[in-house]
């Protein structure tokens, strides 16, 4: 087996490391979750890619991508196992670049490649490794973006595909934490549901959201807090326990963090129905400019079952923290 780890600075796209394998009969590797994109040609033999539930059988010619962030597992077969060569791939635009590919609807495999532009880039860039001059990170730059170009050229998604589809991941995240909030879960979770990179996640539902899934998660646990603290006689534990959090200190910390008291002392002071006033008395104008001046409680009395409601009464670009 051959092996090269790359450390280069470019903030686009990096590659991170090479090799090449013959593998023994059986030889497996996972189930995993990678942090990068990882490419593997295959060059003899034959072997099993499993992903999102999916089996594929693949053989010299193929090519198979372990998309980051995602489970992944594969295995060479006990009779012709195959060798494949290998390169690792991250950066800022790497996963906006996989997506604008069909590869997620292929099961992130590429079937008889082997004389295609995007195999002759993947080789020369194998070769590229083992040259010493001192632009030879440019020249990987350079042969890596012809690399994806013509991964998209070859598996194109059109811009109207590429959009219904950046939209529908980002409202299954944003239906998941919502009808999952109370149950403790986690951004991996969320991940989990959606099956796409962590990255890309958050690239897209900040785009149509206006804040992280992160946040939206925090935002709405703290909002439904604050309305049971007001409108019931649950215990803190009690209210707690059914917003996701797993202790009370941890419930407590969050929420002093959100709006600046205790749980104990918000749950005491006199909140006069705020959210009637507010919508009965207050034009929208008016409603923008008390939310930008910082009324955290705006949020809680809102939110009768969504965030998402100030969030797109506030998208005109104001940074409108609630």
């Amino acid at each position: 087996m051959a092996y090269k780890e790359f450390h280069q600075n470019f903030l686009d796209i990096n590659l991170d490391f090479v090799g090449n394998e013959a593998t023994i009969p059986n030889f497996s590797f996972g189930p995993a979750i990678r942090e990068n994109y990882v490419i593997h040609y295959i060059t003899s033999g034959s072997g099993l890619f499993m992903i999102n539930g999916f089996d594929h059988q693949l053989k010299a010619g193929d090519c198979f991508i372990l998309p980051a962030d995602v489970e992944t597992f594969y295995q060479s077969d006990d009779l012709n196992p195959w060798a494949y060569y290998w390169l690792g791939l991250s950066g800022r635009v790497i996963n906006d670049l996989f997506a604008r590919t069909a590869l997620n609807d292929k099961g992130w495999i590429l079937e008889n490649v082997s004389k295609s532009e995007f195999i002759e880039h993947f080789l020369f860039i194998q070769n590229l490794v083992e040259d010493d001059d001192k632009t030879v990170d440019l020249a990987i730059q350079v042969e890596l973006f012809a690399l994806m170009k013509s991964l998209i050229t070859l598996f194109p998604k059109s811009i109207a595909e590429h959009r219904n589809q950046s939209d529908y991941y980002a409202e299954k995240a944003y239906t998941f934490i919502n009808q999952n909030y109370s149950h403790g879960i986690k951004i991996k979770d969320v991940l989990g549901h959606v099956m796409i990179s962590r990255a890309y996640l958050f690239t897209i539902f900040k785009h149509k959201y206006g804040l992280s899934p992160q946040k939206y998660l925090i935002d709405l646990r703290m909002a439904k807090a604050a309305m049971l603290l007001i409108h019931s006689d649950n215990l803190i534990s009690q209210i707690s326990e059914s917003v996701g959090f797993s202790d009370s200190l941890s419930f407590s910390n969050a929420f002093k963090k959100r709006y600046g008291v205790s749980p104990t002392k918000f749950k005491t002071q006199k909140h006069d129905n705020l959210m009637l006033k507010t919508l009965n008395n207050m034009n929208m104008n008016r409603l923008k400019k008390q939310a930008r001046s910082g009324s955290k409680l705006l949020l809680a009395y809102f939110d009768t079952g969504s965030i998402k409601y100030i969030r797109l009464l506030l998208n005109d670009g104001s940074d409108a923290h609630l």
